[in-house]
């Protein structure tokens, strides 16, 4: 501190002198100068030794520098700096916690400006909460009055600071729900005690009841206070858990990603609520946990909007961490909710299913709705991605014991579970894609049931018809009905380093490759003539250790393409990798990379394009990107 201190002196001697050097009279009077020059250094040191100042913080020592410059200097600073506070502090709606704070910094050097924000605030009373250093770049902070707050906000390191509000949990035997969407008939066929998916679930919450053994509790991290663990103490969180990936043991209930990996991230208290900053805490634990983590279940929010708290989201969800979202239970439009009404996040409104059936047990009713029905208390709107189930769902709670629960709280979970099965068929699909293909698979609100014993709900209360989540597997007869290797006559490409031509993908080695340099290289297959094409296999080089984002297209002519699949390779195999869509019929396939997460090349061992037979109906509801 006195190391700061006399660095603080001597800028002040160095304001005064500066500030007399640039007076008009400068030429005529320099003895002058050095006189009163003295006179001040000798006048600031005595100040500084001897009054309070020695013992100010930062804050008091930007007044002092402030006050040494001239009146004119003084009344253009002030203006300039209203301007900068004013634009810098973040509005925000909701329930504020008192002196509450989220500050956000500017660069990624932010340890140091922590620091020294930090400490030099702390000298003034305030505390310092959370630190970001994944998904933001900033802190929290209780701030014990105004003066504080704008010299937080006055230094150059700050980008803006919003306060912080709190955030509530929405209120909330192979359960309906799991039926419902077909989850028994899924990859994993969840209830048939043999189902196991292997993938990571967060679910960020009250917590996980860490001795519940039908959950698969992986690993636990608490950011509440008072709390040393990630163990529920409201058991919101267990239930949420419960749905997305119950064990198949023959024991309670299932749920739609059995026995996936749960990570129990603890951000709400025993009464359900939280603080915002204390979620984005959650979210940068989870972005540095990105390359385990697969996807997040949020099972709560609150009314308004939180920059900080959406730029933390937009960050992880960069970073391959898919996210679903509760639409909230006040039977508003949801575009006000957060973080519903992200764009990045998969929204989730509910249903009413009382017996996991499509049209199953007509004239029964709950208060609120009848059987196939939207809820009545669900937030609706055109944020909103899918519907699911969310209405007396039979789960798990604390104690080892199950119960019953309704709200979008319980659909979202649903909707998480298929997250995770879709991720473990497609381990190099992103979050766009899974939220695409998701939405491709649901089926629109519709008056009678379509035969698939899955897409009807009525009371849809606006025209966004959110399709109802459904997961049964296409995979088995997409296979069955795609499996003709067709015959490629040729392959040419945007172009190709030296000794790696297009040809190379057609000689089946895995041990040589088709190589250009550049974002959007493209490869393309000639079949000949027009076939029918329902997948590609494509093998990339490195592919154990690279990912490549890429698309692929289909043409009649060679000159109009249309975009079938767009996605990111898995980064585990060096083999062969399957991407289906849509039946259509194409003589020519291209394949555009835009490079991989080591560079910008585009490297691809082999290639090969599979058919539909035009006999075989198992393939009209193939397995979508």
């Amino acid at each position: 501190m006195i190391l700061m201190q006399t660095m603080g002196f001597w800028k002040n001697v160095r304001d005064v002198v500066d500030t007399l050097k640039k007076s008009p009279s400068q030429g005529r009077i320099s003895p002058l100068i050095t006189i009163i020059s003295s006179t001040l250094i000798v006048l600031l040191f005595s100040n500084w030794i001897l009054s309070p100042m020695s013992q100010n913080s930062f804050f008091e020592a930007k007044a002092l520098r402030f006050d040494t410059t001239s009146l004119q200097g003084r009344n253009d600073d002030l203006r300039i700096n209203s301007h900068i506070v004013a634009k810098k502090l973040i509005e925000v709606t909701g329930e504020k916690i008192p002196n509450d704070y989220i500050v956000v910094l500017k660069n990624n050097n932010f340890l140091s400006s922590v620091r020294s924000l930090a400490g030099e605030a702390k000298s003034e009373g305030a505390a310092l909460g959370q630190i970001y250093d994944k998904a933001l770049h900033g802190f929290s902070m209780k701030v014990p009055n105004d003066n504080v707050l704008e010299a937080i906000m006055k230094n150059p390191d700050v980008d803006y600071v919003q306060p912080d509000v709190k955030v509530k949990a929405f209120a909330q035997s192979l359960p309906t729900g799991v039926n419902r969407v077909d989850g028994d008939l899924s990859s994993t066929k969840s209830g048939d005690g043999r189902g196991v998916v292997n993938v990571d679930i967060g679910i960020m919450d009250t917590g996980i009841d860490l001795n519940q053994p039908d959950l698969n509790v992986y690993r636990q991290v608490t950011f509440v206070s008072g709390t040393s663990s990630g163990n529920d103490d409201n058991g919101h969180g267990t239930a949420v858990a419960g749905i997305a990936a119950a064990k198949d043991n023959s024991q309670g209930v299932v749920g739609l990603a059995p026995g996936a990996r749960l990570w129990a991230i603890k951000v709400l208290d025993s009464n359900g609520i939280g603080s915002s900053s204390n979620i984005i805490k959650g979210i940068d634990y989870v972005t540095q946990h990105a390359n385990e983590i697969d996807v997040v279940n949020l099972s709560f929010g609150a009314v308004g909007q939180n920059k900080a708290l959406h730029s933390a989201i937009i960050k992880s969800v960069a970073a391959g961490v898919s996210y679903t979202a509760a639409a909230g239970n006040e039977a508003i439009d949801a575009s006000s909710v957060f973080p519903a009404s992200y764009p990045e996040v998969i929204a989730v409104s509910a249903i009413v299913d009382t017996d996991g059936k499509c049209g199953g047990i007509s004239g029964i009713s709950t208060t609120v709705g009848k059987d196939d029905s939207f809820a009545s208390f669900s937030n609706y709107g055109s944020v909103i991605d899918l519907a699911a189930p969310g209405v007396l769902i039979k789960t798990t709670t604390k104690g080892s014991s199950y119960t019953t629960f309704s709200g979008t709280s319980v659909s979202t979970p649903h909707v998480t579970g298929a997250v995770a099965l879709y991720k473990s068929e497609h381990p190099g699909a992103n979050p766009s894609d899974i939220r695409n293909a998701l939405r491709s698979l649901g089926s629109s609100p519709s008056t009678t049931c379509d035969g698939k014993g899955h897409g009807y709900f009525t009371g849809d209360r606006d025209k966004n018809a959110e399709p109802l989540l459904y997961t049964a597997s296409r995979s088995s007869s997409a296979q069955s009905g795609c499996t003709t290797n067709l015959a490629i006559n040729r392959a040419s490409a945007s172009g190709n380093q030296v000794g790696y031509p297009p040809s190379n993908v057609l000689d089946n080695s895995l041990s040589t490759r088709w190589s250009n340099l550049g974002v959007s290289s493209w490869i393309r297959a000639d079949l000949g003539t027009s076939k029918n094409i329902c997948s590609v296999d494509i093998a990339w080089w490195k592919g154990n250790e690279r990912q490549y984002k890429f698309a692929i297209a289909t043409s009649t002519d060679g000159t109009t393409f249309v975009n079938k699949f767009s996605g990111t390779s898995s980064g585990s195999t060096l083999n062969l990798e399957k991407y289906f869509f849509p039946s259509t019929s194409a003589r020519y396939v291209k394949i555009t990379v835009n490079g991989n997460n080591v560079n910008n090349y585009a490297h691809i061992t082999e290639l090969d394009v599979f058919g539909a037979s035009v006999s075989s109906p198992s393939f009209k509801l193939p397995l979508l990107p």
